[in-house]
């Protein structure tokens, strides 16, 4: 069985191999397409009744980096809005794994 698969759905597990061999899942190392892919393995997880594992843990990255920030207010576009305004969508990509394994390491989700 793929590396990818070996606990099951795992959204961590998932971000790992994107970063590893991005080409595999997305066009190239970009936060729009990055974004991308993960909304739409979110739609296609929800029309298929498919549970991801650690969603919810991720779904707190938003919370992580407005403190990382220093932001008083929430940005509507979550992650992807905090990191794209600031690093845009080339060095966003680049940011959006440093600061995830910052975020894994503070929340004690295995890298």
């Amino acid at each position: 069985m793929h590396e990818l698969y070996k606990d099951g759905t795992d959204i961590f597990q998932i971000l790992d191999a994107i970063e590893k061999r991005t080409g595999l899942f997305i066009l190239n190392r970009n936060l729009d397409y990055l974004y991308n892919f993960i909304s739409g393995y979110k739609f296609l997880a929800l029309q298929t009744k498919t549970e991801i594992k650690n969603l919810c843990q991720f779904d707190q990255f938003s919370t992580f980096l407005k403190e990382e920030f220093n932001e008083k207010d929430e940005n509507t576009m979550g992650w992807f809005g905090q990191l794209h305004s600031k690093f845009g969508s080339e060095q966003g990509f680049i940011k959006f794994f440093e600061y995830l394994h910052k975020f894994r390491e503070k929340t004690t989700v295995p890298l």
